[in-house]
């Protein structure tokens, strides 16, 4: 085929159907007899195979061109000696997320994945993209604006290419559109509802995202690696997330992330994350990843890295810019860490592995999953936390996570070359200028536990842990969620008193040792018993009352703390300080650090 042209347009009759009606054409001086129009099964970023073709509907082809369907998400177009093929359809797009598409009557959010036809074979054939929106709706997208529409009431925008038009999502509606500069270049916020921000909050949301992004430049030489970034913020109660893209941003946040200083640092952490993606992993790519492959699973075992490591940069910026406390960021590792000790599946699945298997494992969660496998988001941010401790004590304060990614962005990231595979302890140990194999071997290659306590010490810090439940005297060890008035099982940790005693995930607790539970706390029901103690548990199960004999297990202790010695040296607070930029408050004379 010569040089192709394609054009998408886009236009939204009746938003209160969810229906996107999408027209595509594509026309060179010389068509071939027939070409493959594909929809991707998945959008970079988010490792699962979604099948958003699922949503296509009404597919059909302008005569002479015919369409047939080849396979799920691919048609293919018979052109009849046309020059000319036009394709029409319509998608459903009613699901909010950062990596779905929905459209009502305020809004319409486009996920280019989800939406846009590719030619197969050809990723670098661009595309004119026109949309056609309800009178008085504006745009935000990365895509740059094209002049001269086929219809002069529509958008127009350009995709140089399909990778481009798959990256650039974008957001039309009633939104609120705020625009700032962060070191010289353009960022906006295009925030959805608008009436649901106030507007201080909006003043004090573009000032603390300013301060991430500065921060967060330094990293990467000061400078940021786009000329312009949208920040598309969707305020809402379905959920929360993010997706990030080469220069611009999908989040999704509650409309009270603005009502606690927990809930506001939460956003913040979201905005810090998806904005450091654009160096590291979009970017600064694995392999694995390079060059992206729409319609099957792309592999890396790096996720540890390319997704905790931007966990633990999300957070650890907000304390080095000044966003956090000190304490507030050790809470928040402290939490991490919790996690992984209520997760059974850190014992199973090496942190590597659970990066290769996202496409299986972590976003098709199951009751089993927290028994089978770790999240290398929040195991990855631990593992990334206690490497950069261990380098920066093994290299006497040479080396540190942030020369190893700044070394990553200078050879790979800003020469646009991916990392390979198996490179990365090699890369660590080369900047670092120390074996870090053990490291390795232990935290990342091997479902192995992790030893706190030493990493931890070298930076003149502890761990306590101790049971949420003051007054708790023994366990059972399930996880129980409120289920229309019932208390039911939600997960059964492996090895814990629940799991040896045959209980199952979705079995209604009717009553433990002969009392009726109230609510889903079973901790009353299990006061007087202790550790080996053999109490009975009577459950519903497909109709049935079953009672289970189980042996308790001592109380877990998942309250998690990260506290500062009172003891420690100097050298592990000088340590201290060089990691987070400021002295641990508890050796100014402050109350919260570890006898």
């Amino acid at each position: 085929m010569t040089s192709p042209a394609m054009v998408h347009r886009v236009s939204m009759p009746d938003p209160r159907t969810h229906l996107l009606h999408v027209e595509t054409t594509v026309s060179a001086k010389a068509l071939p007899d027939a070409f493959v129009l594909f929809m991707p099964v998945w959008t970079p970023g988010s490792y699962l195979v979604r099948e958003y073709s699922r949503h296509v509907e009404a597919f059909t082809a302008d005569l002479p061109a015919r369409a047939t369907k080849v396979r799920k998400n691919a048609w293919r177009i018979e052109t009849a000696g046309a020059s000319v093929a036009v394709v029409r359809y319509r998608v459903y797009a009613n699901e909010l997320t950062v990596r779905t598409s929905h459209l009502d009557e305020s809004h319409a959010f486009l996920v280019g994945a989800a939406v846009f036809l590719g030619l197969e074979g050809r990723p670098e054939v661009g595309a004119r993209v026109e949309i056609a929106a309800p009178s008085g709706w504006r745009i935000a997208t990365s895509l740059a604006a094209a002049p001269g529409a086929g219809d002069p009431a529509a958008y127009c925008l350009d995709a140089p290419d399909f990778h481009t038009l798959v990256d650039s999502p974008i957001e039309l509606g009633t939104h609120r559109d705020e625009r700032f500069e962060v070191l010289g270049t353009p960022h906006r916020y295009a925030i959805w509802p608008a009436g649901a921000i106030a507007d201080a909050d909006v003043r004090r949301l573009v000032a603390d995202t300013r301060a991430i992004l500065e921060t967060e430049a330094k990293l990467f030489g000061g400078r940021l690696p786009y000329a312009a970034y949208e920040l598309l913020l969707h305020l809402s109660t379905r959920g929360r997330g993010g997706l990030e893209h080469a220069s611009s941003a999908a989040l999704v946040a509650s409309p009270a992330s603005f009502a606690t200083r927990d809930a506001y640092l939460d956003l913040l952490s979201l905005v810090g994350h998806e904005a450091f993606h654009a160096w590291n992993v979009k970017r600064i790519r694995p392999a694995g990843l390079a060059p992206y492959r729409y319609e099957d699973e792309c592999y890396t075992r790096l996720l540890w890295w390319f997704e905790g490591a931007t966990s633990y940069y999300d957070w650890r910026v907000l304390a080095v810019a000044s966003l956090c406390t000190v304490e507030e960021y050790l809470d928040h590792l402290a939490g991490e860490i919790a996690y992984l000790d209520q997760t059974p599946g850190r014992l199973v699945h090496a942190l590597e592995d659970a990066s290769y298997d996202a496409w299986i494992k972590l976003y098709r969660p199951d009751e089993s999953s927290p028994n089978t496998s770790v999240s290398y988001y929040r195991k990855g941010e631990v593992v990334c936390a206690l490497l950069d401790l261990e380098i920066r004590a093994r290299s006497e304060g040479r080396a540190s996570l942030d020369r190893i990614l700044a070394h990553l962005w200078e050879e790979y990231g800003a020469k646009g070359r991916a990392v390979p595979e198996d490179a990365m302890q090699g890369i660590f140990e080369r900047i670092a200028g120390v074996p870090l194999g053990d490291l390795f071997d232990a935290w990342i290659r091997s479902p192995a536990e992790i030893d706190y306590a030493h990493t931890l010490a070298l930076v003149g810090l502890t761990l306590e842990r101790t049971a949420k439940a003051e007054s708790a005297t023994s366990s059972l060890g399930m996880r129980l969620r409120a289920e229309g008035g019932r208390c039911v099982v939600a997960s059964v940790p492996r090895d814990s008193a629940a799991w040896r005693a045959g209980i199952d995930a979705g079995d209604e607790v009717i009553a433990v040792c002969g009392t009726r539970t109230e609510g889903t706390n079973v901790d009353l029901a299990l006061r007087g018993h202790h550790r080996g103690d053999e109490v009975d548990v009577v459950l519903g199960r497909d109709g049935r009352v079953l009672t289970r004999r189980a042996t308790l297990d001592p109380p877990r202790l998942d309250r998690v703390k990260v506290l500062a010695k009172r003891d420690a040296p100097a050298g592990a607070r000088a340590a201290f300080a060089a990691w987070l930029g400021q002295a641990h408050p508890a050796w100014s004379g402050r109350e919260g650090s570890a006898p």
